[in-house]
């Protein structure tokens, strides 16, 4: 990604801290849109999202956990993801699994479902880093899981965060990478690591972005959203 002129940048020296998945991560690389677009803008940042972690804390490894892990010290945004690892047929088909969307914001949160575990990763976010700029990224669809399946937990999702007044960087509906289609699977994500432990191989099952994947869909759509939430400050 190139660098943006620094010193009309707003977003030049802001801090961000990263929560979710591996998408979020970068997979095996441990690269993602998160140090392309910081080290583009001289940014600051911390990295405290897990490849395999789920939103439920019925999972040991889960966003929850994460962010009650992560510093005190409020930075100056956040961005997180939250549906890849809970994705499944069980968790959608079972009322017990997926829960519920609460009415009010003072409701007891139920976080061993995905529902009550999203709007606690919300509500939590909100209050231990009060005055953050909160993003949420909305990740592409991919043929690792069923479509039935992603449509509804993007759906409800998506309600949760708006419910919550969360800024959605969508690349599900409007980020241009479909893992469908066999070239983008192929061409933008990858399993293993390149020759030098990067992420600029391709060949993937279309969960993972690799450089180019990120570069040209991530990239651009979650600056523009960090952009437009620093220029609310």
């Amino acid at each position: 990604m190139e660098e943006t002129n620094l010193t009309e940048n707003i977003l030049n020296g802001k801090s961000l801290y990263a929560f979710g998945t591996s998408i979020v991560n970068g997979h095996l690389a441990n690269t993602s849109f998160v140090e392309d677009i910081c080290q583009a803008n001289n940014m600051k940042y911390q990295k405290f999202c897990i490849n395999g972690a789920a939103a439920r804390v019925t999972d040991p490894n889960n966003i929850v956990d994460q962010i009650t892990n992560a510093p005190e010290k409020t930075p100056d945004f956040v961005v997180f993801d939250s549906i890849a690892n809970d994705a499944y047929a069980e968790v959608v088909d079972d009322p017990e699994k997926l829960g519920k969307i609460t009415y009010g914001y003072q409701d007891d949160l139920d976080s061993k479902t995905y529902c009550g575990a999203l709007e606690t990763i919300c509500k939590m976010l909100e209050t231990k880093y009060q005055g953050a700029k909160l993003l949420y990224v909305a990740t592409h669809k991919t043929p690792a899981r069923d479509l039935r399946v992603q449509n509804v937990m993007h759906d409800i999702s998506l309600k949760i965060v708006h419910k919550w007044s969360i800024k959605v960087a969508d690349l599900y509906t409007e980020g241009n990478f479909n893992g469908f289609l066999p070239q983008y699977q192929h061409d933008y994500s990858y399993d293993q690591v390149d020759q030098n432990g990067g992420n600029h191989s391709v060949g993937g099952t279309g969960t993972h972005p690799n450089a180019d994947g990120y570069r040209l869909f991530y990239d651009p759509m979650i600056t523009q959203a960090l952009i437009s939430l620093a220029s609310k400050s």
